[in-house]
């Protein structure tokens, strides 16, 4: 559920300690102003030029974003670049946002593999995972807010009734793309471990639960950082030893990953 991203440009070492492993981490990364500039008039324009504009970069993530219509999953402005409102204090993230999450974890996106969308939102991320990771893999899509369950999974099952059918054949609801509702940050123990996480909210810190998810080879994308300080799109390698490698990818400004009563404004909170 991404919010807003930024130019950022640093480069600095270090190792910090956390439970199971030493972190190394590495930040050194120039956002691209081209992101803002892939809007388009049809789905198919505005995968287009996030690939014209270097954003999407293989060919296996362009199929994919071509193959989910963005207009299955948000009810205005579908092909803007920019994020949208989908309700609940949520929105559905810009899709250079989608593209670099995609890209990033392009590796461990593979048939067979176990992904995690944690905040999935409309949905639309976790369409993607579930073409990537084919009819052997899983994507689990959690959200913490009952209604934006049954929003995707309408988003979803539209999709599908519009789409190719030889594309999407093997995804199957319940089954290799599910969408659940529970509290992201304890991940979800069911179809743990993953090959690949992604978290669409700022942590203050990585939840613990999600480094404990992730299997030896596998790679997580999350942003970490205050609500109205400096934020960065952090990605998390876990080592064959179990230990965790750490690298900042971008300086980033999103919602905060936080509790269903607070994001809804429950019972005084705001």
């Amino acid at each position: 559920m991404y919010f807003l991203s930024k130019s950022f440009s640093s480069s600095q070492a270090g190792s910090v300690k956390f439970g199971l492993g030493v972190f190394s981490v590495f930040c050194s990364y120039l956002f691209s102003g081209m992101a803002w500039q892939s809007s388009g008039r049809t789905h198919e324009e505005l995968i287009h030029n996030l690939y014209k504009n270097k954003v999407i970069v293989t060919e296996k993530i362009k199929n994919a974003m071509l193959a989910v219509d963005r207009a299955y999953f948000t009810k205005s402005d579908p092909y803007e670049d920019r994020p949208l409102s989908i309700g609940c204090n949520a929105t559905i993230s810009a899709p250079h946002m989608h593209a670099h999450a995609l890209e990033a974890l392009c590796d461990n996106l593979n048939p067979g593999a176990h992904v995690l969308d944690v905040g999935s939102g409309s949905g639309y991320l976790t369409a993607c995972m579930a073409l990537l990771v084919g009819e052997d893999g899983v994507a689990v899509g959690i959200e913490h807010i009952e209604n934006l369950t049954s929003f995707a999974k309408a988003n979803i099952a539209n999709w599908l009734e519009h789409a190719d059918k030889e594309r999407v054949a093997h995804i199957t609801f319940g089954k290799n793309l599910q969408l659940v509702t529970g509290d992201g940050r304890e991940g979800w123990t069911p179809a743990a471990p993953y090959d690949a996480i992604h978290v669409g909210a700022a942590a203050a810190k990585i939840p613990t639960a999600l480094y404990e998810q992730l299997k030896p080879g596998g790679r997580l994308i999350c942003p970490e950082g205050p609500v109205g300080g400096n934020q960065f799109l952090v990605q998390v390698d876990r080592l064959p030893d179990g230990s965790f490698k750490r690298t900042h990818l971008m300086g980033v400004i999103y919602v905060p990953l936080t509790d269903r009563d607070r994001q809804l404004g429950i019972g005084g909170f705001r």
